[in-house]
């Protein structure tokens, strides 16, 4: 399926693209923000019971002061071990302000210095830090295989200055499964809002894309009527009624169809341009209304002035829809419905009215209008003359080929002759 030129398409892509855009950031955003709380929540709990256990602990302070590695005392050793004993804590590291562990329930870790930390850094800032992640730093000896585990690093104060940190490792399991079920639910929240979001979205798009589509049908239904009737208010006056604007604005359109096919016109007969050229066809001969009936409705031969005044009514019909274009704002049909009702009289020879140019300066809007209004002129009766025969109408117009009429033109209609024919009898007055 085509996205161009499909409007509904083309909605509902971008629509998708964008509440999908929209569905992962709160996704991300909220799913961040759930684990960050459940997390914070339980690292302030254990944050607050390593600060109260060694708080104004003089022992404590003077394991700090000393930095020295393992020189514990039995009431240090018997709290540190309470903070193993906390919830699903399994490890305790007491940190000295250089980086250096001087006491752990993991006894090989004690003396060893890792002051490139980043957790051990932050704490030592005043601020608690924590992370939950896979075990792999250089202090996680008997850690690594455990998975993903917490880390807080606790600052211990005295006063407003820190002396050491204490680090406690949690698997909480529970925790870590309450998490992922939270997140699968915040996801699959997302999602399903998403999806109802952009069905409402493409509901209330659909409902009005259908309403244009018929406010703009049943105005363009109008246009056409409008034009349709102006025509015909022209053709009143010339006495022509009955059907000659329906069938010529036919003939338009089967001639241009077939023209198209020609590797010459193949880019310049759009559908587009071919619609507008129909829609023009009908208000060729608009310009009699500024003839005067005397002339219009004359029964004899046209005097020479007489003849001269007529041929005024391309330039007539041209001028009114030049009014008209003025004021509009943008490019419209009546631009090709000018070219169509001022050129649909000249010849190929330049022998015709009111320019006298020949060929391809004709416009080929003028070209095709004046083959079909001639062989619907042949295949009409009129007060002066009886219709003629489908054949002899196109020997005659095969017989203006290179004078009269584009040699293009022709063969095209030669091509299409049956619809012609079959168009003339259908539509017949």
């Amino acid at each position: 399926m085509r996205i161009r030129g499909n409007v509904i398409l083309q909605y509902s892509v971008a629509t998708f693209i964008i509440v999908t855009v929209i569905s992962i950031s709160l996704g991300v955003t909220l799913t961040r923000r759930i684990v960050d709380y459940q997390i914070r929540s339980h690292v302030r709990l254990y944050q607050e019971v390593a600060q109260l256990t060694l708080k104004d602990d003089v022992e404590a302070y003077a394991l700090f002061a000393s930095e020295a590695p393992g020189s514990v005392t039995p009431h240090l050793a018997g709290l540190f071990s309470e903070l193993r004993s906390l919830g699903n804590i399994f490890r305790v590291k007491i940190w000295g302000r250089d980086g250096t562990i001087l006491w752990s329930d993991q006894t090989e870790l004690i003396g060893q210095k890792f002051s490139d930390n980043d957790g051990f850094l932050d704490a030592m800032k005043g601020s608690v830090a924590w992370e939950n992640a896979q075990l792999e730093k250089a202090e996680n000896i008997d850690e690594k295989d455990r998975g993903v585990s917490l880390e807080i690093y606790t600052p211990v104060l005295r006063g407003k200055d820190v002396v050491g940190v204490v680090e406690l490792y949690e698997a909480d399991h529970d925790l870590f499964s309450q998490i992922e079920r939270n997140t699968l639910l915040t996801w699959a929240l997302v999602v399903v809002a998403g999806a109802l979001l952009w069905l409402l979205l493409f509901v209330i798009f659909l409902r009005a894309y259908r309403t244009q589509v018929r406010t703009n049908s049943e105005l363009l239904e109008t246009q056409d009527v409008t034009i349709f009737a102006l025509a015909y208010q022209a053709e009143l006056r010339d006495r022509q009624t009955g059907k000659h604007l329906e069938r010529t604005a036919i003939y338009v359109r089967v001639l241009g169809q077939e023209l198209a096919r020609h590797l010459r016109y193949r880019d310049y007969l759009t559908p587009a341009y071919l619609a507008d050229l129909v829609k023009s066809a009908p208000l060729h001969d608009i310009g009699k209304v500024g003839v005067a009936d005397s002339i219009l409705l004359k029964p004899g031969k046209l005097t020479p002035e007489e003849r001269i005044e007529m041929e005024k009514h391309c330039e007539y019909g041209a001028r009114v829809l030049q009014i008209a274009v003025q004021k509009l704002q943008f490019q419209s049909f009546l631009n090709i419905a000018i070219q169509l009702t001022l050129y649909h009289h000249e010849k190929w020879d330049g022998t015709g009215y009111p320019h006298r140019v020949k060929g391809d300066a004709i416009p080929l809007s003028g070209r095709i209008m004046a083959l079909a209004d001639i062989y619907d002129a042949l295949r009409t009766e009129r007060p002066y003359k009886k219709t003629i025969p489908h054949a002899e109408s196109r020997a005659m117009i095969e017989g203006l080929r290179g004078t009269h009429l584009d040699p293009l033109l022709v063969d095209a209609f030669v091509r299409q002759e049956a619809e012609f024919r079959r168009i003339s009898e259908e539509l017949a007055d």
